[in-house]
This record gives structure tokens, C-alpha cells and sequence, in this order.
């Protein structure tokens, strides 16, 4: 999807995009696990978010083509 020069930068951006969200998920699971006391809650985000994800890249991009991108 991207052109070679970009995916370097891709891949930074999606990694600082995954520690950020996994320090998010962290806190939340504490707040969860505090107020419930079950896991049941963090089981089903979690069997859940696969299918938000590959919604979420459909509705993004909606057609899959190589980016064009200005130099």
C-alpha cells in the first residue's frame, strides 16, 4: 500500500501506535478487573477488537491501491 521510501516510517508510526494503545488497554483492564472482579468484560473486548479492526479497515480503505505520495 505504500511506496518503499514510506514503510519505514509506517511501521514506526504503527508500532508508537500499538505501545500507546497498549498502555491504554493496560489501565483500562485495571479499572475493569476493580470495579467487576471478572475477566468476562476483558474477554469479550478482546474477541471483539479483531472484528472492529478489519471493520474499521474497510470503511478506511475501502479500495486497496498504493499510496501516492507527493516528493
Amino acid at each position: 500500500m505504500f511506496p518503499k521510501q514510506a514503510v519505514g516510517s509506517i511501521v514506526g508510526l504503527g508500532g508508537m501506535a500499538g505501545a500507546l494503545g497498549a498502555m491504554l488497554i493496560l489501565k483500562i483492564t485495571g479499572y475493569v478487573l476493580t470495579k467487576t472482579g471478572s475477566f468476562t468484560v476483558l474477554f469479550i473486548i478482546a474477541g471483539s477488537a479483531y472484528l472492529i479492526s478489519i471493520a474499521a479497515m474497510h470503511l478506511l480503505v475501502p479500495k486497496l491501491e498504493p499510496a501516492r505520495i507527493r516528493t
